[in-house]
């Protein structure tokens, strides 16, 4: 072994299951937008970070360090901040139309930062709501909270922020999603449809 890796890029049809190549800068397009190949240059980590596209055409970029960095539209660098609650360092995001929301692990809770005042105005959680919430999706006017540690999805629906139901899946998972009405379930790099995991 020579310590290289090999990494391939590939498109999932989620209606069909069918996957597909596709190409770096492909892959680099939908996890960043247009932004794809600029950022991916200027990053250490560009398929291990965490990313979400914001209103307007920027991007917000989630490194492993848990700094947050927020791109403009043309790729122009707009700020940095470290991403946490209470020392706690974030771990995933999602962009709504409310802001950025993230998990925080460590502090059993999930957190909105707010793109006009870059703060965090609002957090739900403690222990008895999230258990070590790891990955954030939304879908429509909710979001969709993967607790890995136990094997549940909180639903907090918005407004109101409101939690909802609960979905348990049936062994461990690290994110839970849903598309056009389906659900689909993420683990050890592989994607699953949520009835068949």
């Amino acid at each position: 072994m020579d310590g290289s890796v090999f990494a391939s890029f590939h498109f999932v049809d989620c209606e069909s299951m069918q996957t597909r190549p596709i190409s770096e800068g492909a892959y680099l397009q939908v996890k960043f937008g247009d932004l794809g190949p600029y950022l991916a240059d200027g990053l250490a980590e560009p398929y291990a970070c965490r990313s979400a596209r914001l209103p307007g055409g920027g991007c917000a970029v989630l490194r492993s360090d848990a700094m947050l960095c927020l791109y403009e539209p043309d790729g122009s660098h707009g700020a940095e901040f470290f991403l946490g609650y209470r020392d706690a360092p974030a771990h995933d995001i999602v962009s709504t139309s409310d802001g950025l929301w993230y998990t925080v692990p460590a502090r059993n809770a999930i957190a909105l930062f707010s793109l006009q005042s870059c703060e965090m105005v609002l957090r739900v959680g403690g222990s008895g709501v999230f258990n070590r919430p790891l990955g954030i999706s939304a879908y429509g006017e909710r979001l969709l909270i993967s607790c890995t540690e136990s094997n549940l999805v909180r639903t907090l629906q918005m407004p109101g922020y409101d939690l909802k139901e609960t979905v348990d899946i049936a062994r461990p998972f690290e994110k839970f999603f849903m598309v056009q009405g389906r659900r689909f379930v993420l683990s050890n790099g592989e994607l699953f449809a949520a009835e068949v995991f």
